[in-house]
């Protein structure tokens, strides 16, 4: 019993912490130096796998891209466009490090376009510091502000 209520305890976490990430779109956008012109829908991430080529990608891989948490078109100062793939949890870790930067990869391969990799939740893992340092990812903080309730 006492393991369900931690695991759901768990779940509200995390999907709190994804409805603020995703409230908070152009910040996250604006903190890279971009401005973020549309966050693209299930459908489009699925029109977008079906009009590429996708040869020695996993099924499983293209099942979890096409449910990223967060994959957002944006145009840089000069006008180009380009993509971030957010990965947000509670606690971000290596799983969601390895997804957002993942999914970034798979937005160049299917768009052409420049790709940024962000996890974005209230802690880190120390372990993907690594990758923070090495500007392979970047990091977005929630606050535990973003997390009240209203």
């Amino acid at each position: 019993m006492f393991k369900r209520i931690t695991d759901d305890l768990g779940q509200l976490k995390g999907a709190h912490a994804r409805n603020a990430a995703l409230e908070n779109a152009a910040i996250i956008a604006r903190d890279l130096g971009l401005r973020r012109t549309k966050s693209l829908s299930r459908e489009e991430l699925l029109d977008l796998i079906d009009a590429s080529d996708t040869v020695g990608i996993t099924v499983d891989d293209l099942r979890s891209f096409r449910v990223a948490d967060l994959i957002m078109e944006a145009a840089a100062e000069d006008g180009e466009i380009c993509y971030v793939a957010v990965e947000i949890s509670y606690t971000a870790n290596g799983r969601d490090t390895k997804r957002a930067i993942r999914n970034a990869e798979f937005m160049t391969r299917f768009t052409g376009k420049r790709s940024f990799a962000v996890v974005s939740g209230l802690y880190r893992d120390d372990r993907i510091q690594e990758s923070i340092e090495s500007g392979e990812l970047c990091w977005h903080q929630l606050t535990p502000e973003q997390l009240e309730a209203e």
